[in-house]
């Protein structure tokens, strides 16, 4: 059973609340102090009453097994003081890795004066999906409510707003009319709808104002896209930060002194009303609702972000990408171009005697249309020269899939060559389907260090091309680039669906068995929904061809996360397994 505690502040009549909505770097204390120092003098000068910052704002979220170094949680404790000593008269909430007899507690610490006042330590842990923090922390016993000038504010982090058995609802019925949760919540296709959802729930059930803050940001796999937002007690959105970058949203309440009954009518608490003033912004700019992008704008947008930070947070400026005409690196360098600008990407056509002339041509417009450097390596003389180095051992066998993947793994080698020369870091330009099916060569196509689009599905690669595209107004991706078969071109006249099905039965299959986890029964119900009929056979091939590759698949890069289920941490399956479905 959680205690609960009340700390208090006195302050005047008008409360002004601040949201710093931050990209903070794993590991990186320093710096991401020096950030919060900064955005705690910029609210002092407005006279704000509360700034929060996102959870384990000090740490970088997830800070995962840097935990278990004493001298990385110590020196977080450490600069948590000395951001202390930079708090003057705002109360500022901020996320730290909290140590209480070598345990540690996923904490908020709430400053005021040059002091920590108290440390609230996270209740609700999440253990699923990419979440470890049992794994790192203890729950904490507590919850904390806030009286400022008689106005109860309750203090929560993250995934304890998701929980059944929320502080939210304890805070609520002892009086607390506005609720402070603090978060690192990343990026998923649909997760944005949801959080809204959830908190415009939680402020009418218990009538209270919900102050929302959240991460922005990409850390390895994942994109943080921040959504920072207050909702009133009725559930309406009152103010959110734009997604995708960092925001500093300040709003001002003022205090009545009616009161009205709060809806937990048994335990007859009383809420005070809060009215909600103009707001106040810093830049002197309007600030409201943010504008609401679509799902596909926000995939492209996270795409760009992680892919951004995941380059410049490993301390690169410049990247590599093969550019072979096709979609797929198409799209892969349309979002470098975008995440680092164009003269900082650098293409590099790689034909082999199978290339099409079309395809090299394909590769320069779209390069043009970019503003990106195309360079021209043939493989012909290295192709020619593998195959003569092995005609004696493989005369005896037909060709097949090892004579085409030569190809693919000379142009991994050369790419690599070039990445480690030139201190550029490569972009593989596989996708979820490709990466699902083990469609892509070891040590060859899937060679990289990051891979921007390993969780987009191939039919999701066209509908983002379309959209960039759209929002350009002209065929930043070439049209012929768009319209033509999707073909690896590793021998003559070749194309994807000699060895895949066509992709929107494909990706279904891929969506169902991986995200979803259906059995192969359940998939053919829905195949039969969507396209009025099933091939069990070709079900079961290719969740076949899943099962089988994941030694492929813990081989390859990381990836930008925006699915309900990725194929990286998010999935973890045994190598060698002898399950079978049937």
């Amino acid at each position: 059973m959680c205690d609960l505690l009340l700390v208090t502040h006195n302050f005047m009549a008008k409360l002004t609340l601040a949201s710093a909505q931050i990209n903070t770097t794993v590991g990186d204390i320093d710096s991401n102090a020096k950030k919060i120092i900064n955005f705690i003098k910029k609210t002092e000068k407005k006279k704000v009453d509360i700034l929060t910052f996102p959870e384990l704002t000090i740490t970088g979220y997830p800070p995962e097994d840097l935990v278990h170094y004493d001298h990385f949680v110590n020196s977080n404790i450490k600069k948590l003081k000395e951001i202390a000593r930079s708090v003057k008269n705002t109360t500022v909430i901020i996320g730290f890795v909290n140590k209480i007899k070598n345990r540690l507690y996923n904490s908020a610490a709430i400053i005021q004066n040059k002091k920590i006042k108290y440390i609230y330590n996270k209740i609700h842990l999440p253990n699923y999906g990419v979440f470890d923090e049992k794994r790192y922390f203890y729950s904490g016993d507590e919850i904390p409510i806030l009286e400022i000038n008689n106005v109860k504010i309750g203090i929560s982090i993250c995934e304890d707003i998701w929980e059944k058995d929320s502080p939210v609802s304890i805070q609520a019925k002892q009086g607390a009319q506005i609720i402070i949760n603090i978060n690192s919540s990343p990026f998923e296709h649909d997760k944005h709808k949801k959080r809204i959802n959830l908190i415009k729930k939680i402020s009418k059930e218990n009538n209270v104002y919900v102050f929302y803050t959240n991460q922005v940001g990409g850390q390895d796999e994942l994109v943080f896209d921040g959504g920072s937002l207050l909702t009133n007690n009725i559930g309406e959105i009152i103010s959110s930060s734009k997604r995708f970058d960092e925001n500093l949203m300040i709003v001002t309440f003022n205090t009545e002194n009616d009161s009205i009954k709060s809806k937990n009518q048994k335990e007859n608490f009383l809420i005070k009303k809060i009215k909600l003033n103009n707001y106040e912004n810093p830049n002197k700019e309007t600030l409201n609702v943010a504008p609401n992008y679509s799902q596909i704008d926000s995939i492209y947008r996270a795409l760009v972000l992680g892919t951004k930070d995941y380059i410049r947070k490993n301390n690169f400026s410049r990247v590599l990408v093969a550019i072979s005409g096709g979609i797929d690196s198409a799209l892969v360098a349309a979002i470098a171009a975008n995440a680092i600008g164009p003269k900082n990407v650098m293409g590099v056509s790689l034909p082999s005697k199978y290339s099409s002339e079309n395809s090299y041509n394909d590769a320069k417009v779209l390069c043009e249309n970019l503003g990106m450097e195309l360079i021209k390596i043939p493989i012909n003389n290295i192709h020619s020269s593998f195959e003569e180095s092995l005609e004696k051992l493989f005369n005896k066998s037909e060709p097949g899939l090892a004579e085409e993947n030569i190809q693919s793994r000379i142009r991994g080698n050369i790419m690599m060559a070039l990445a480690n020369k030139f201190n550029f870091l490569l972009l593989a330009t596989g996708n979820k389907s490709e990466m699902a099916t083990g469609y892509g060569t070891l040590y060859g196509d899937m060679a990289g260090a990051f891979s921007c689009i390993k969780d987009v599905s191939k039919t999701m690669v066209y509908e983002i091309c379309h959209h960039i595209n759209r929002s350009n107004l002209s065929e930043v991706i070439p049209k012929n680039i768009m319209i033509k078969p999707p073909t690896a071109e590793l021998k003559p006249n070749q194309l994807d669906s000699d060895s895949l099905p066509p992709y929107e039965q494909l990706d279904l299959i891929i969506k169902l068995y991986i995200e979803k986890k259906f059995s192969p029964d359940k998939i053919a119900k829905e195949f039969k929904k969507k396209f009025g009929s099933f091939n069990k056979k070709l079900i079961m091939e290719n969740i076949n061809l899943i099962d089988r590759n994941e030694y492929k698949r813990r081989q390859s890069p990381p990836g930008v996360k925006i699915s309900n289920l990725a194929l990286g941490k998010d999935r973890r399956l045994p190598i060698s397994s002898g399950w079978k479905n049937l």
